[in-house]
């Protein structure tokens, strides 16, 4: 058999047979988004450099720490159709701003305006890149920053809610940032 069939049939059955043998989730008191997220302010587990889960090394993983987080807060973890629509993953940090995507349990994108503590912040930077945080409070986020030292090192900060063109990493021809609000079960 060809080698890229074998690695593709084993990576199948190493994600099958995790998704089965999951162990039960524990539902554990629910703690606000917000705080949660400030509460890994330092953390380096989503450097870009670490293999951590399915995010290889070399990928950027703030949308790795928003779902994390997500879970801790005691939600599910937010999941959209993977490759070939098969295998649920995370929402990666350009489908939580594209108003197109419909991400269970979360609201379709609202302007920056409208942010409230525990809310998730997103923007698009060009047709691939991205960057997704959470809003602590007004005017700052936290999130697992790729443009710092180490890539990945989880900051707070005002990403997300600078005014001056650029200073959110965005060019001219991104759109603003968006934020997203838990809904659980209700329409989006």
């Amino acid at each position: 058999m060809n080698r890229k069939y074998i690695i593709a049939i084993a990576v199948f059955l190493f994600v099958a047979g995790s998704i089965l043998f999951l162990p039960p989730h524990r539902q554990s008191p629910p703690r606000p988004l917000a705080e949660v997220a400030i509460s890994h302010i330092g953390d380096t587990r989503y450097e870009a450099t670490k293999w951590n889960g399915w995010y290889r090394p070399g990928s950027n993983k703030c949308n790795q720490a928003v779902a994390d987080w997500i879970v801790a807060s005691g939600h599910p973890r937010p999941r959209v159709p993977g490759h070939f629509g098969l295998i649920p993953r995370d929402p990666s940090a350009h489908e939580w701003a594209d108003p197109l995507i419909r991400i269970p349990g979360w609201s379709a994108p609202m302007p920056v305006s409208q942010a409230q503590s525990g809310d998730i912040i997103a923007q698009q930077h060009g047709p691939i890149y991205a960057h997704v945080g959470v809003v602590a409070a007004p005017g700052i986020t936290v999130s697992a920053y790729g443009d710092v030292q180490p890539a990945g090192l989880v900051l707070k900060n005002d990403w997300g809610f600078r005014t001056t063109p650029g200073a959110n990493g965005e060019s001219s021809l991104d759109p603003s940032p968006v934020v997203r609000r838990y809904i659980g079960n209700r329409p989006a």
